[in-house]
């Protein structure tokens, strides 16, 4: 059981990603949307990897490399916390990264290879943490966070894009 991080311990805009989380065990959460994500993509026909489901949105790629790049920069910002930086550690503008990604030329194959690759080392990094460095509080663009609650946050983004995977790409074409 890991209780969920308090207010203050993160920037309320996360409220939304943490709450999509059921249960009290987020690191569960993490092992158990590996399986259930990779058996989702792998129903995904060749031809409509890079479905979009309205214009200006991104593609089933896209999102897959979304998740990839904001999981390893959660990551990277709850190890820097965890090992006690002090500076504020920098934002992303995710639509910029995902402008400059080269995902929608990789195999969906690739993505979902390098999707498990990347949780586990996710996983692997937070079950290695004590629970001093669990809770030791940092800035991430310039607002309080713990590696804590990036765990929770780090799961309840995944969430909230395979929801949105599920009811806006795949529901009318699987």
């Amino acid at each position: 059981m890991i209780a969920r991080p308090q207010a203050g311990t993160y920037a309320p805009y996360f409220d939304n990603y943490i709450n999509q989380v059921s249960g009290d065990n987020p690191l569960k959460s993490l092992r158990e949307q590996i399986l259930g994500f990779k058996a989702l993509l792998s129903e995904v026909p060749e031809e409509l990897e890079n479905y979009q489901y309205a214009e200006g949105k991104w593609t089933v790629k896209e999102v897959v490399g979304h998740i990839i790049d904001t999981e390893r920069i959660f990551c990277f910002r709850a190890l820097c916390v965890a090992r006690g930086e002090t500076i504020s550690l920098p934002g992303f503008d995710e639509n910029e990264y995902v402008a400059h990604a080269n995902f929608k030329n990789r195999d969906l194959y690739d993505l979902i290879h390098e999707f498990g690759s990347v949780r586990e080392a996710t996983i692997t990094l937070f079950k290695s943490m004590t629970e001093e460095e669990f809770t030791r509080q940092g800035l991430a663009n310039n607002n309080p966070v713990t590696p804590k609650a990036l765990l929770w946050i780090i799961a309840g983004h995944h969430q909230h894009h395979e929801t949105v995977l599920r009811t806006r790409y795949l529901e009318s074409i699987l």
